[in-house]
């Protein structure tokens, strides 16, 4: 018994320091199906796998999340509005040349000379340009004007950009056309000389003739104290086919629409006589303010057709109630079929783009502005590009090839677009015959607003980041950021070791670990360096960090010596139990 206690105190009094070591390999083998399914190594393997399967799915997710990002997905906001009130739209009415003309009474048989005279006898008292503008003028000025910005709309606008450049060719070559052009010279001359601006012309002329149709064109309320709204009159087209104009207000008489029913009226007058026989076409009206009923042509190819109707006949009265239905606002994009822009103040419109390429066509055929489209030339181009005199323009129709396809092509309509529904009904035939009476009426305050957002914005996308690589490893930016900055100093430190132990240098280790730590916390009882190269799973796989050193021996704080001190064991826990 003796040798055996011998024995055995031999074998268990070691240095309680010294590690270790499995005198048999096979030791670690399982030693049950117990051992096997639920041992260290099982657990061990499990764990791995279980960890290794979930950082493949945070990568999966993170990648989804950048590709998703660098899509740059949307997403849209649906409400119902309900208004107070609703501000007033941008209303164009049109009506055809020959009702506007109904009240000229043309004496067919009366020579050109007396004509002639009449007009320049007009002319020559109109000597400035605040008598021009001011002083009412015979139905032969008017007639004269309006064909010369007809004609002139017709030949720049009213056309292909080829069709322009023939049409420009027959204007000064064509026999039939010289009275024309010698009419139309002689009021460039007065034009000039006035110093008048062809939009000035244009809105004279204008206002010259519906003078004698508008019998009333108000806005109205339904205030108690008869607020009188003070509304102008705005040409926007005159062509060899129709006239189009707006109501316009100023600051102080632009009031919303606070109730409904009839916020505007208009009363016109035709001469039933001069129209008798003639097919006379029915007069239009757009919510949209586009500036004539040919616009929703020229501004692209399958546009919506809503907050417009065209059949406003001659002696009825009418009743036109609208309401917006829908208010749509798209983030600025150029895909294919949904392509817009946002049109800020002083920005050009899609008509005004458009309108804009085809100025620049005809400059560069021409080396002039065109007068219909002068209004949009900057003032220091027109030092380079004066006013267009067609009779000194030489264009090559056989040979040329000209398109502002290119150019309109960069022309986007508006991301902001509105959807009007527009009832129509006809109250019967006016008393008098040669009146019509058109009465614009508001329905429902309420529509549908569809607005489009970035689905992710930097905060969002960071903080779906953080849910991506939390969801499976239950990271964090930080943690992650932690991975990074470990990853960086594991191979640094590596690679510079290599090198160092291939050099066969040596360094102090002390000094590495002492630069470990990018700043040191003390809780009162130990004193815990803290860096951003710290490794993220440290806790799950300790002493796997290069800063953490190798534990070959308890810490006078770790649970081992702890263990030890109350315990009194100085022989560890390999200590036989039965000494």
């Amino acid at each position: 018994m003796g040798a055996k206690v011998k024995d055995s105190t031999s074998v268990e009094m070691h240095d309680v320091n010294e590690p270790r070591h499995n005198a048999h390999p096979e030791d670690d083998k399982p030693h049950s199906w117990k051992d096997a399914l639920f041992g260290r190594r099982a657990r061990k393997y499990a764990f791995i796998f279980i960890v290794a399967f979930l950082a493949v799915l945070t990568v999966k997710d993170v990648f989804d999340l950048f590709e998703e990002y660098f899509e740059y997905p949307k997403e849209s906001d649906i409400n119902i509005v309900f208004n107070e009130s609703m501000t007033m739209p941008n209303v164009t009415f049109c009506m055809s040349r020959a009702q506007a003309w109904s009240h000229f009474k043309l004496n067919l048989s009366a020579p050109a000379d007396e004509w002639d005279a009449v007009v320049d006898e007009n002319l020559a008292n109109m000597t400035d340009h605040d008598s021009f503008m001011k002083n009412p003028w015979d139905y032969r000025l008017v007639m004269e004007a309006y064909d010369m910005i007809a004609t002139y709309s017709s030949l720049e606008r009213e056309t292909t950009a080829h069709g322009s450049a023939r049409s420009i060719h027959v204007f000064k070559n064509s026999p039939r056309l010289a009275a024309k052009r010698k009419t139309f010279k002689k009021w460039r001359d007065i034009l000039d000389s006035r110093r008048i601006t062809f939009d000035e012309f244009t809105q004279k002329t204008g206002i010259e003739v519906l003078r004698r149709s508008m019998q009333r064109f108000r806005r109205r309320t339904f205030d108690d104290d008869d607020t009188v709204i003070k509304t102008k009159l705005r040409i926007s087209w005159i062509s060899q086919m129709q006239i189009c104009y707006q109501p316009e207000f100023d600051k102080d008489n632009f009031k919303t629409i606070d109730d409904q029913g009839v916020f505007f009226d208009m009363l016109l007058s035709h001469n039933a006589e001069n129209t008798e026989g003639q097919k006379i076409d029915c007069m239009s009206v757009d919510f949209h303010g586009r500036p004539s009923s040919l616009n929703r042509f020229m501004e692209g190819k399958g546009r919506s057709r809503d907050g417009f109707i065209d059949e406003l006949c001659l002696g009825q009265r009418h009743e036109v109630t609208a309401h917006v239905t829908a208010l749509y606002q798209m983030l600025e994009n150029d895909e294919e079929g949904t392509r817009c822009r946002d049109v800020e103040d002083g920005e050009d419109s899609e008509f005004n783009c458009r309108s804009r390429c085809r100025m620049e066509m005809i400059r560069d055929a021409c080396h002039c502005t065109p007068l219909s489209l002068s209004y949009l030339a900057k003032k220091e181009d027109m030092e380079i590009f004066p006013l267009c005199d067609y009779t000194q323009c030489t264009v090559d129709v056989q040979k040329g090839n000209y398109s502002d396809t290119e150019c309109a092509n960069k022309c986007f309509p508006d991301c902001r677009q509105i959807r009007f529904e527009v009832d129509h009904s006809v109250k019967g035939r006016m008393l008098r015959p040669d009146l019509t009476l058109v009465e614009l009426s508001w329905g429902p305050f309420e529509y549908l607003t569809m607005e489009q957002q970035w689905k992710y914005t930097p905060t969002t996308f960071i903080a779906a980041l953080g849910g991506s690589i939390g969801m499976w490893l239950g990271l964090s930016i930080l943690s992650l950021i932690q991975l990074v900055t470990y990853s960086y100093t594991y191979f640094t430190k590596k690679i510079v070791n290599e090198k160092i132990l291939k050099k066969g240098n040596t360094f102090d280790r002390k000094d590495e670990d002492d630069e470990d730590g990018d700043f040191t916390i003390d809780n009162g009882t130990e004193r815990k360096k803290m860096s951003l190269a710290e490794n993220p799973f440290a806790e799950f796989f300790p002493g796997g960090s290069p800063e953490q050193p190798k534990r070959g021996g308890s810490k006078p704080n770790s649970r081992q010596a702890s263990l030890d001190k109350d315990g009194g064991n100085t022989q560890g826990y390999s200590a036989n139990p039965r000494a």
